[in-house]
């Protein structure tokens, strides 16, 4: 090979390097951008809630805060005024509930079906859901103690009551009920003051 073949060569093959490494970073770019845009992909993993120690029986309807206070139960009551504590919220979900319910709060498509197991899919948390006809202390013992019949119907949403604090919970069903449209949250309220009632 000649002086100069060897130079075009070189050249060559120094721009199909730089080429595949440009490629390269753009592709990482491309995944870093994607993989921090909150979508979610369901996985096993991700499925299943992993618990953490708490401390608590199973038992106890309330459990220690970080602040070292408790919840009565008869006095859940979810929390629209705090917009630190709403976004909080939101971070709860987008952890521990987007990858069933949806990032959107869409639900899975078909969740109004029961399926082989009498169960539905993972349901709508906004407003064309049915999650707004509950009381808060309802959704509070159904996210705490899921679709085992501790809360009352059975179903197949699991409970977290050994991954998420009672606080942990109000947040995020706060930043659900924040989601809502007005007149869905009026009626919401309605639906509590009825409950109080009983």
């Amino acid at each position: 090979m000649s002086l100069l073949s060897l130079i075009k060569y070189s050249k060559i093959t120094s721009t199909l390097v730089s080429f595949y490494a440009l490629g390269l970073l753009v592709l990482a770019l491309a995944y870093s951008f994607f993989a921090d845009s909150n979508i979610y992909k369901i996985s096993p993993e991700l499925s299943l809630p992993q618990p953490k120690p708490t401390g608590n029986s199973s038992g106890e309807i309330s459990s220690e805060l970080e602040n070292g206070e408790s919840i009565n139960a008869t006095e859940i009551k979810l929390q629209l005024n705090d917009q630190e504590f709403v976004n909080q919220g939101k971070k709860v979900y987008q952890t521990h509930c987007a990858v069933c319910h949806g990032i959107n709060l869409e639900g899975q498509q078909g969740w109004n079906k029961i399926d082989a197991k009498n169960n539905i899919l993972a349901p709508p948390h906004d407003e064309t859901g049915h999650t707004w006809h509950h009381s808060d202390k309802e959704l509070f013992f159904l996210t705490k103690y899921g679709g085992s019949g501790k809360a009352g119907g059975i179903s197949a949403m699991p409970g977290y009551e050994k991954i998420l604090s009672d606080k942990e919970i109000i947040s995020v069903l706060s930043f659900i009920k924040s989601t809502w449209p007005i007149d869905i949250r009026l009626r919401h309220d309605q639906i509590n003051e009825q409950a109080f009632k009983k």
